[in-house]
């Protein structure tokens, strides 16, 4: 996020600062932060995520409560002095970018769809992560309306991961 924000370095370190500490006593992580232009103001945008041992979602209650608190921390210590702007606390979302180890660790057991260094992209399950890389595992559908069968586990090191997301996943 902070990529394409107007948040300068200084800005970032601040706002870091003073957010994360809220973020962390609700029992979440801070994953970025970001100052954008919005129309004719700005937008602070506040993307928190449970911590990686944790495999479920953020709910939208959990969200109210450190949006409220974070909220009460900008009020307290105004981080961008002189500007006024709009506060939007959200979680990455079921169809996240893994991009970090940590991202990776919450998403254990889920279909990820990988876009390899070389090679053509495909859709395994996650069945471990380690410090350099991931386990996963593909299944193979000889024919249509057969059920597919379970290939060997393959290791891949982040280094040859180019991108991966998180699938969604529909059961029955």
């Amino acid at each position: 996020m902070s990529e394409q924000s107007s948040t300068g370095p200084d800005d970032h370190r601040r706002l870091t600062e003073l957010i994360g500490p809220v973020v962390e006593e609700a029992g979440l992580v801070l994953e970025d932060v970001a100052l954008k232009p919005s129309g004719t103001g700005l937008v602070l945008q506040v993307l928190v995520d449970l911590p990686e041992d944790r495999t479920d979602s953020v709910d939208i209650d959990r969200i109210a409560e450190v949006a409220r608190a974070v909220s009460d921390a900008l009020d307290r210590d105004d981080p961008v002095p002189g500007s006024a702007y709009e506060l939007e606390v959200s979680s990455p979302g079921a169809t996240r970018e893994l991009a970090e180890p940590r991202h990776w660790r919450r998403s254990l057991g889920r279909l990820v769809r990988v876009t390899p260094v070389e090679g053509e992209k495909f859709t395994a399950r996650l069945l471990e992560v380690a410090q350099d890389g991931v386990v996963l595992q593909r299944s193979h559908q000889a024919k249509k309306g057969m059920p597919a069968r379970l290939l060997d586990p393959e290791r891949w090191p982040f280094d040859r991961v180019r991108r991966a997301k998180v699938e969604v996943e529909f059961t029955d």
